[in-house]
């Protein structure tokens, strides 16, 4: 679909994690650069509430993907497969921010591709980087402070 950010496989997964009820969020650059940062990513980080809840596969395999869990030491969950590619980053945590229920009860909702999405707010996503202070993420805090800056410049806020 021209104009369209994700692909049919990422659109069908989002909507199926959104039509079981698994909590879940956008996080990190990726969410970032839908409030309007700038700078780029080649990953769509996902916080999920629970990693255990059976949903998440559910909906992974509607979508033409594969979900391992990360059992048995092998890692960190992965979303992967054919048809969703490896775009998809599952998120086990995030430093420097409260438990995922306190996080997820002030997401904001944007909009990808006519899917409305959860998504970290900026304020947040900049104290996440912040406190994990990895290079990457030192590279990026001024560029996280500037847009909060004019986003409330242009909201009437200061």
């Amino acid at each position: 679909m021209p104009g369209s950010i994700l692909s049919t496989a990422e659109q069908a997964l989002l909507r199926e994690l959104t039509a079981s009820g698994v909590r879940y969020m956008v996080v990190g650059m990726s969410a970032a650069l839908l409030q309007g940062a700038r700078g780029a990513t080649e990953d769509i980080n996902l916080w999920f509430e629970d990693v255990t809840d059976p949903r998440i596969g559910a909906a992974v395999k509607a979508a033409g993907g594969v979900w391992v869990s990360g059992s048995f030491g092998i890692g960190p969950p992965r979303i992967g497969g054919d048809e969703l590619g490896d775009r998809f980053d599952v998120v086990i945590h995030m430093s420097g921010l409260a438990d995922f229920a306190t996080e997820f009860a002030a997401v904001r909702r944007e909009v990808i591709d006519a899917i409305d999405v959860p998504v970290l707010p900026l304020e947040r996503i900049l104290a996440s980087k912040r406190a994990a202070n990895r290079p990457k993420d030192r590279g990026i805090i001024a560029v996280l402070e500037d847009t909060l800056l004019v986003l409330a410049e242009t909201s009437g806020k200061k």
